[in-house]
């Protein structure tokens, strides 16, 4: 049996304070029972989610909402995520992804340790945040931080890295988008 596919949830510089606190909701035993996350509930393939769910991390797009702060504590791994439609309360919305060479996904792992450097995710979740929130990461009252694959997920074709603008007090109804927040 091949263990459920997870991502690694990387926090910024910023968010590293909040480490313990912004955790995951996957655990070994998804993989030892074989429960899998469904996939978000949309309008229509590739549309907006319409209920809220835990959801797959595969099937997560640019524009969905998380209720991302409530996950339980000291997981970096998940197979899933809490969604909701953008119109409910919320504080986290994915704004950005791009798909990581080998070459840059095995140069963010030899930076794992290294805080003062930015990974090739890292600096392209900072470069994509001003355009998408309207103003700069450090003029903004938001964070980010973003999923990337486990070596796991990497093995099994899993390139994909996700950016996540994060609302640290909660409570935001629609998108984050052009805000200037």
């Amino acid at each position: 049996m091949n263990p459920t596919p997870r991502r690694l949830l990387s926090v910024s510089a910023v968010a590293v304070a909040l480490a313990a606190t912004l955790t995951g909701c996957g655990s070994v035993l998804d993989s030892v029972l074989g429960d899998q996350p469904e996939a978000a509930q949309r309008d229509e393939p590739g549309g907006e989610i319409t209920a809220s769910a835990e959801a797959d991390v595969f099937s997560l797009q640019v524009g969905d909402c998380l209720n991302y702060l409530a996950l339980s504590e000291e997981s970096t791994e998940f197979s899933s995520l809490p969604t909701v439609p953008c119109a409910e309360q919320h504080d986290a919305e994915i704004y950005a992804e791009t798909n990581l060479t080998k070459e840059q996904y095995e140069a963010d792992l030899a930076l794992a340790d290294d805080t003062e450097t930015p990974t090739h995710a890292d600096q392209f979740c900072y470069d994509a945040f001003s355009g998408f929130v309207g103003t700069s990461y450090e003029e903004s009252t938001l964070d980010y931080t973003y999923l990337s694959p486990t070596p796991e997920g990497w093995a099994g074709g899993d390139d994909v890295v996700q950016c996540l603008v994060l609302h640290l007090e909660g409570g935001l109804t629609g998108s984050m988008q052009g805000t200037g927040l």
